[in-house]
This record gives C-alpha cells, structure tokens and sequence, in this order.
C-alpha cells in the first residue's frame, strides 16, 4: 500500500528539494515540499492519525532538532497530518506571506529555555528556626484539627518565602538575561521546588556568550538555587503564527 499521507515537522526557507539524514516517524525519509522559496519538511505515513507513543514523539523531535541546528525554522506541534502533497501545497500558498515574514524573524535565531529550582538543604538552612517551630508546634498538638491547621499555616510560610526568594535571586537573573536575547517569555512553573521557567530567543551566534552568563550566575548563586539550561530548541514560544489544514 502506497504511502499518500504527509506528516509535517516544520516550515523552512528552502526552494529546492531536499532531503535530511535523519529518519522520521515509522523510520520513513525525510524530505521536503516546496513553494516558492519556502517548504514544509515532511515524512510519508500511512496513518491520519499519530498515536502520542514515546518513540513516536521522540522521533518527532529527533528530526526537529537535527534541523535546528541547520535551518531557521518554523516548528509544527506533534501530530500533525496532511492527507497528501497537495494539502501541503496549500497550506503554504495560502499562509506564504505569513510564513515568509515569520521566517525572516527567526532567521539566525535559537530558542533556550532555562529553568532554576530552590534549593531544599539552602532552604532548610535559612529557615531552619522557623521549621524546628513548627515541628514542635505539630508534635505537641491536641487534635487531628489542630495538626491540619499548623501544616497548612507551615505551607502558606513556605509560599512565602519562595516569592521571597524568587524577588532576591530570580527576578535578577530574568531582568540580566533578558538583556542578552532578543525576545523573552516566562511559562508557568509546575511544583513548589521551580521559581522559574522560561524561554529565550537567542541569536545562534551570541549563544556563547549567554551560556556564558548563565555560568556566571549558577556560579554567582551556587548553593541557593539550581540552574537547569536546554538548548538550543525549536522556536515553539516565538512563533505567531498558526496553520491549520484544509479538510
């Protein structure tokens, strides 16, 4: 059975064929369609619908970073389908202008994402007598109640002190870094333990030096606050544009 479904990694500036070393999803080459002097890099797939599988996803993102590291480039979410060449055809004539300008933006860029966590032994330390409080409030409460009460006024303590923290240490660090990109964004962060996340767009020949200044810092910090650095990524929180597919 002949393969007619494209699945699409992202759009490039590109307007000859070509392929790419690596494999895409079901190990199918990777290849291009193009229009104009843009194209979408895409792999041919029986299915319209891609299960979230581990090794399709990885896959997925296999491809995406090998292109990073080539092209500027326009990444597409994990899942997306088109029922054939045609559609991707489309899909780029009627969104040409949108894609050409939002190319030209990325052009030469990277994304970074940074994330700090609190440290628990830094952070223990500091408030090592208000934690050894609580403790012997706890231990000698008279109720179930009473016990509840004291855990959840530690929690709201503890609260309290992150945004404390994130006021000293974190909002410094974004406010330093920020300087160093040419866009910047803050995501949520998920668990106590995260003060921050967020994602950087770099010029790809400046990555030097702000990994530079991300040393610094960690170094600066060391032994309050953990640095966890990624990169380079596909620029996901930096495009505007949205694609959608012709039915």
């Amino acid at each position: 059975m002949t393969a007619v479904s494209k699945y699409l990694y992202g759009i490039i500036e590109e307007s000859q064929f070509r392929c790419f070393e690596s494999s895409g999803l079901e190990d199918a080459p990777v290849y291009t369609i193009n229009y104009q002097n843009i194209a979408a890099v895409v792999s041919d797939i029986e299915l319209s619908e891609i299960d979230p599988t581990r090794k399709n996803v990885l896959a997925h993102t296999m491809v995406q970073d090998g292109i990073i590291r080539k092209c500027t480039f326009i990444p597409m979410g994990f899942g997306m389908v088109a029922a054939n060449e045609s559609s991707v055809r489309s899909l780029l004539e009627k969104n040409y202008p949108g894609l050409s300008s939002e190319l030209k933006k990325l052009a030469g860029k990277i994304e970074v994402e940074l994330k700090i966590f609190w440290d628990d032994k830094s952070l223990m330390r500091e408030n090592q007598q208000l934690i050894t409080k609580v403790q012997a409030k706890v231990k000698a409460a008279s109720s179930a109640a009473e016990t509840q009460r004291l855990l959840t006024e530690a929690g709201m303590q503890v609260e309290k002190i992150v945004l404390a923290w994130k006021a000293k240490y974190v909002d410094q660090i974004y406010a330093s870094l920020k300087k160093l990109a040419v866009d910047s964004r803050l995501n949520n962060c998920s668990g106590v333990k995260m003060l921050l996340n967020a994602s950087f767009l770099i010029d790809r020949k400046t990555e030097s030096a702000f990994v530079e200044q991300v040393r610094s810092l960690d170094a600066k910090y060391q032994g309050n606050i953990n640095f966890k650095y990624i990169g380079p990524l596909s620029p996901y929180n930096f495009v505007s544009i949205k694609l959608e597919l012709a039915n």
